[in-house]
């Protein structure tokens, strides 16, 4: 690669960069491409800076100068790589709120990307009156969209990756505060089950497969094999209405999960139940095949049908809490419902990886961090079996 220096002004240089020759597809010929970059400083400096663009397009680092800002470069990154359905509705949502109301408003919006710095990001992360948590979600945000800045060529690194951000803890106190004892879930169901065929079978089937919220709302009954005493968790609800949408399972996997003969017996009668119900209502009940739907109880606007989706964000606020105070039991956090299933389950003696399996975790070593409280007495016991073993 070959470059050039012309001075235009006292103290000011073009630095021409020749790229070789490039095919124009409109006349059939090919054509000298160049660069022509403006430069303040000494001569000394202009031939220094002309010389580092060269090594930097030899080595096929060059970037070229552009005036786009980060805001522009964030909305454009957002519309075309996150949306769906490139990635979950939920995904879109939750960054674009945090480019529009966060960093939008913030000093960083326009700057240009070729002119931002990791100290301009570790100013916003201080800046920003948020837990550490959320914080490295914005910092996930910054470093994905300049990650493919630096993949289009728009700036030579990612200042992301060299930006400090506050630490997180990894506090899994949930696990243990959000959790019931075998007792407590018992009381629980007990109320559930009287509540009527779906609230017991839906709660049973929480507590014994620690299904997420949105797997248990996005369940279809094609998913349900009865005979095999089986569930497949292939998606999960991603937005409720007249016309739901569905997304892929927070890992993007699906997992196939075994149930208890209890639950299968109350999904049974549910079933039955849910028939009866469509056949009363024909030509009105909006069947979109799933296990969980709108009953005349959960019609609570006038828009809502029969066979929609449960409004799965208020089944914590009003169904779950009525049962729960119904029963007398510990106020716990629906995805508390999970962590009794998996706290149990380990207790009981399961394997770790079979409970990671169940719950859909993508690392064994995620379920041990979450769940370590359940094992202390395990691994007891794996003593004294070993000991009996050894030593008779």
């Amino acid at each position: 690669m070959r470059g050039s220096l012309v001075q235009r002004y006292k103290g000011t240089w073009s630095l021409i960069l020749d790229l070789g020759r490039e095919h124009d597809p409109v006349t059939g010929k090919t054509k000298r491409r160049q660069k022509w970059i403006s430069f303040r400083g000494t001569r000394k400096q202009a031939e220094t800076k002309l010389t580092e663009l060269v090594r930097s397009a030899d080595r096929s680092e060059f970037v070229e100068p552009s005036k786009v800002t980060l805001i522009a470069w964030l909305r454009d990154w957002v519309d075309k790589a996150i949306k769906p359905p490139m990635r979950r509705a939920t995904t879109y949502a939750s960054y674009t709120s945090i480019i529009e109301k966060h960093i939008a408003p913030s000093p960083l919006a326009h700057m240009t990307l070729q002119h931002l710095r990791a100290s301009d990001l570790e100013r916003y992360y201080a800046d920003l009156k948020l837990s550490p948590k959320t914080v490295t979600v914005h910092h996930s945000v910054m470093h994905s969209a300049l990650k493919k800045a630096l993949r289009d060529q728009f700036v030579s690194r990612n200042v992301a990756a060299d930006a400090m951000r506050p630490k997180t803890k990894h506090d899994h106190g949930d696990a243990r505060t959000h959790c019931w004892t075998a007792a407590e879930a018992r009381q629980f169901l007990d109320t559930a089950k009287a509540d009527g065929a779906q609230p017991a079978a839906f709660y049973t089937l929480a507590l014994d497969t620690g299904a997420r919220k949105g797997e248990l709302g996005g369940l279809r009954w094609s998913d349900v094999d009865l005979d095999a005493a089986t569930i497949t968790i292939a998606q999960q609800l991603t937005s409720t209405g007249a016309e739901p949408t569905f997304g892929p399972t927070k890992t993007g996997t699906t997992r196939t999960v075994s149930l208890g003969p209890e639950t299968v017996v109350l999904l049974r009668e549910h079933k039955k139940v849910q028939a009866e119900i469509k056949m009363k209502n024909r030509k009105t009940y909006c069947d979109f095949g799933l296990v969980f739907a709108k009953q005349a109880g959960d019609l609570q606007t006038p828009r809502a049908t029969l066979g929609q989706p449960l409004q799965m964000n208020n089944i914590g606020q009003r169904e779950y809490a009525r049962l729960i105070k119904a029963s007398g039991v510990r106020r716990i956090k629906f995805h508390g419902l999970r962590h009794t299933s998996a706290t149990l389950s380990l207790q009981a003696g399961t394997p770790v990886h079979v409970v990671a399996a169940r719950l859909g975790h993508s690392k064994v070593e995620m379920t041990l961090n979450v769940y370590a409280h359940a094992l202390p007495n395990q691994q007891q016991a794996a003593a004294e079996r070993l000991g009996v073993m050894l030593h008779g």
